[in-house]
């Protein structure tokens, strides 16, 4: 069927107009139209409210592509839906579903989830991350240790240091993971705080760590940081505190990290060698 429009135009001569106007998803949507011979009886707003509909669908699906890209979420597949509530952890479910809301990074507010290693902090916080990505919200997945080595690399001037800040300043979410790991000096407390300073009341913040919340002045290490950084981070913060043996026993049981690399035909990095990240002397190995 080559559906007419004012009896001369054919379906194909709207293409260029339509490439024009990037209209693609409207374009694509007439064509199914014309060739459905159902769609005769659809009057002309119908018609419209379908093309239109088509192309919404379209620019938010790019729309939502474009933010998963630039949020780099660790575990892009990790959802709401498929979290484990089976497993003893510590977790409300309801408590966790009201987060997944995201009405708390609407409100600028932060949320920090702490526990043992292999827990699924991290999974939790790319479940909630990715919640945010579906509901039009700007995220930045960031493991906090090397961020922090290459934000200070980009900011030795004042003008990049500004521009660096603005940059985050886009983001309605920053998830900073493996919070605790590596060694605080004098510049990444600098820094952090004026990140952190920077987002209040602007945008929230989510963090995992191992450590407990008791313990981030004695790893801040200066009092008056750690008085400043904890008070913007932890006064308005949602805490998760997840419990229980790490959930990669459960998967791997006694097989060592180096083995299940092994087993999946990875080879294991020997470091020193050229294809291992070098680290400087007082940078321990994370």
């Amino acid at each position: 069927m080559n559906k007419k429009i004012n009896n001369s135009t054919k379906i194909e001569d709207l293409a260029p107009l339509c490439r024009r106007l990037r209209l693609s998803g409207l374009y694509e949507q007439l064509e199914c139209y014309s060739q459905d011979p159902s769609t005769l009886e659809m009057s002309h707003l119908e018609w419209l409210n379908g093309l239109l509909a088509a192309e919404i669908d379209r620019r938010e699906g790019n729309a939502l592509r474009r933010r998963l890209s630039e949020a780099n979420i660790r575990h892009p597949d990790a959802c709401m839906t498929n979290i484990d509530f089976t497993t003893p952890r510590g977790l409300n479910k309801a408590r966790l579903m009201e987060l997944g809301s995201c009405d708390w990074i609407r409100n600028h507010q932060n949320c920090i989830i702490t526990g043992m290693t292999g827990c699924g902090k991290t999974w939790i916080a790319a479940a909630l991350a990715n919640a945010a990505c579906r509901q039009g919200l700007k995220v930045r997945f960031i493991r906090l240790p090397l961020f922090l080595k290459e934000f200070n690399a980009r900011t030795q001037l004042e003008k990049d240091y500004v521009r660096e800040l603005r940059e985050l300043r886009k983001y309605d979410l920053l998830v900073f993971d493996d919070w605790g790991i590596g060694q605080m000096d004098a510049v990444t407390r600098s820094d952090l705080l004026e990140i952190i300073e920077d987002r209040c009341g602007n945008g929230s913040i989510m963090i995992t760590s191992v450590l407990p919340v008791k313990v981030w002045a004695e790893y801040i290490k200066d009092a008056t940081y750690a008085d400043s950084i904890l008070d913007r981070l932890v006064s308005n913060a949602h805490r998760i505190n997840m419990v229980g043996e790490s959930m990669r026993k459960s998967v791997f049981g006694n097989f060592s990290f180096y083995s299940y690399k092994k087993a999946c035909g990875q080879k294991r990095t020997v470091r020193g060698s050229k294809n291992s990240r070098r680290l400087s002397n007082d940078t321990p190995a994370i």
